[in-house]
Parts: C-alpha cells; structure tokens; sequence
C-alpha cells in the first residue's frame, strides 16, 4: 500500500493526538513500519491506550484508509501528507498538525501571505463590513493574500464572500468530510471557493459536523495562516480559540474593538485587554502591521478610488472637507458641510474604524 494510505490510517487513530502519531513514525521510520510492530511493544509504547493497539494490529483501519484514498483519487482531490512538498509549510511547523489534509480545489495551501478572518455566528452589519474593508485594502496589494476561514455560518461566510467580491483566492477549512457541505445553504458558496480557492479538512468523508470538530478544525485555520484577524465575537465564541491558537503558534492576532456593554465585542475587548490581540483600528493599520502596504501609484491608488466611489454621499463630503481643510473637529466638519452635527460625529466614528480619517487629538480629525 502507498505510504499516504498508512499516514491517513494513523491520523485517524490518533486524531486528537498528533504529537502520539508523530512519535511513533519517528520511532519506527515510517508510517508503513507502524502498522508492522507487534502487540507488545505498541502496547509499551502507548500505555493505557488498548483501543489503538488493537487498531494498528488489526486489518480493519488499514482497509478502510485504502478504501478512503480510493475515493479522493476518482473524485480528483488532493490527499496531503505531512511530510509532502504541497503541504502547507506555516501549519507543518506547529505541533498539533494533522498528518494527512484532504484537499477539494486548485489553489495551494501555502503561498506568499494568507490572512484568516473569523468571528461570530451572529454577525451583526458592522462585521460585514469590515470584512468587507479587509478584503478590499487586501485586493489593493500587488501581492494578493488569500482569505482563510471557516464556511460557518455568519462571519466565515462573509469572509469569503468579500473576498471573492473583491477578486481575492480564498480558503475554507471545514469542521466535515468534503462530500458534505456545512451548513447546506453554503452550497452555492463552496462551489465558488472550489473554483478560487481551495476546500480542507483532516476528516474523512460522511465526517458530520460534529461540535467538537469545530473546535479542532480552528487550529488549521490560525496554522495556515500569516495572522488572524476577529472581526465580532461574544465572550464564548469560538473565534477565541482560533485566535489564542494564533498567539501560541507566535502568529500575529488583530481584534476589532467594540463597546464594553456590547456584548457582540466581548470577546474582542477580552483578546485586547489579555494582550493576546493588537486593537485593529482599521484595514488599512492590519496592514501596515504586517507589512501589506499598496505600492505608490500602483494598485493602492485604483483601490483607493475604488472604495471612495463606494461610500455614502455623507462620508464622500466629508472626505472633501477633511482633505482640503486638514485637522477639524466634528463641530467645524458639521458646518462645512451644513449636517447635523451628532450624525457628523456618528459617521466619523464609523470611519475612523475603517480607516478613512485618524482621530488625533481633542476631538479632531485628519484624513487618511
């Protein structure tokens, strides 16, 4: 049997315990010599884990690894192992990395940068839009990231919408086998994300979405990626597990900040006030944070119209005004442009979020 077959054998055996699968590779050199050791010595090797020695001395989970692999190849997808050229660098170099990755989609798994953008279920409009302002900052770059998330419900799908609006590969990580799509509604999209990008997950087919699931398959999202970005998430959400993973992988970790009694933004103010994500003021700040910054007189500048001819009346005015009139305050603002002051101030905190104009000092304001 091929090597990968013994390799999708174990990470099945062993799923939950990577650094136990890895251990016994190095121990006995491959993954094929594994399954050829006798009962004693697994059984000193994995004390107290009875119910995976009678597994790997058993014909049962090698049939159905090779039976598994069989399918991925009829149906055209991709089976990565660990120690395959294809597999994606960033995730080999954390500890709980799977050993095999079955892969629906032309796109590669590692590339020059990759961004995961995650958050709540429940995503309220202003999650949206950042989304949708990082992957419109994101597609003024010459060096495009990919946008890595989840295909879950409500900010995961938004993350990929954006990204495919805005002409950016995408990634999904899902939490099933790749003959099912999770939730259903998602159909359409993951179509879309095959045909830009790529479907991954470390589970077999007719895998369910099980809850815990979820909670594993967020590790693959932050390892895959350069940093991760929560847009929106409760104090609870699972968006935190992907970004404390993030944090102990040393990968970079952003927050958008939300009002302490806002209970959407829980979680972000936590991940902030633990040091554990930078306060993400804008796209753009993401950015320059890592090292993204548009090229002058390249693509930036094509993105930047692009965005101003995508703004309400009222932000496009006050963008006028703020450009020729340099630092003002929402009072001077509010008159130049003859509206009401309390809407002036509503909106300049709105893009100030999205990184339009900087909040500078003593209520004043300058254009980005």
């Amino acid at each position: 049997m091929d090597e990968k077959v013994y390799y999708a054998a174990l990470n099945k055996c062993f799923n939950g315990n990577w650094k136990t699968a890895r251990s016994l590779i190095r121990h006995f050199g491959s993954a094929k010599a594994v399954f050829s050791a006798g009962r004693r010595e697994l059984s000193l090797l994995l004390p107290g884990m009875d119910s995976a020695v009678q597994q790997l001395t058993s014909a049962g989970l090698q049939e159905d690894a090779a039976d598994e692999m069989d399918y991925y190849r009829r149906e055209g997808m991709q089976v990565l192992c660990i120690n395959d050229e294809d597999y994606p660098y960033r995730l080999a170099e954390t500890p709980d990395a799977p050993l095999v990755l079955f892969v629906k989609g032309r796109r590669k798994l590692s590339g020059a940068r990759l961004l995961a953008i995650v958050g709540t279920r429940h995503c309220t409009q202003y999650s949206k839009k950042y989304c949708d302002r990082i992957a419109e900052y994101m597609s003024s770059l010459k060096v495009k990231p990919v946008i890595v998330s989840g295909m879950a419900y409500g900010v995961d799908t938004w993350a990929h919408q954006s990204a495919l609006r805005y002409g950016l590969d995408t990634i999904a990580v899902t939490a099933t086998g790749l003959d099912t799509v999770y939730p259903s509604s998602n159909r359409n999209l993951a179509g879309q994300i095959v045909e830009r990008g790529a479907i991954v997950t470390e589970y077999w087919r007719d895998t369910p979405a099980y809850p815990s699931n979820f909670i594993s398959r967020n590790r693959i999202i932050a390892g895959l990626c350069d940093a991760t970005v929560v847009v929106e998430s409760r104090i609870h959400g699972g968006s935190l597990i992907t970004a404390r993973a993030a944090f102990n992988y040393d990968r970079q970790v952003f927050a958008f900040p939300g009002k302490l009694e806002d209970e959407c933004y829980e979680g972000c103010n936590l991940l902030i006030a633990e040091s554990i994500a930078c306060l993400a003021r804008s796209a753009a700040h993401i950015g320059t944070e890592l090292g993204w910054i548009p090229e002058a007189g390249g693509d930036g500048d094509a993105g930047r119209q692009s965005r101003f001819a995508s703004l309400s009346p009222q932000k496009q005015e006050i963008l006028r005004v703020l450009r020729r009139g340099g630092e003002m305050d929402a009072a001077m603002i509010a008159a130049s442009c003859a509206y009401n002051i309390s809407n002036v101030s509503y909106l300049l905190l709105e893009m100030e979020l999205e990184g339009l104009v900087k909040h500078v000092s003593a209520n004043k304001y300058l254009y980005l």
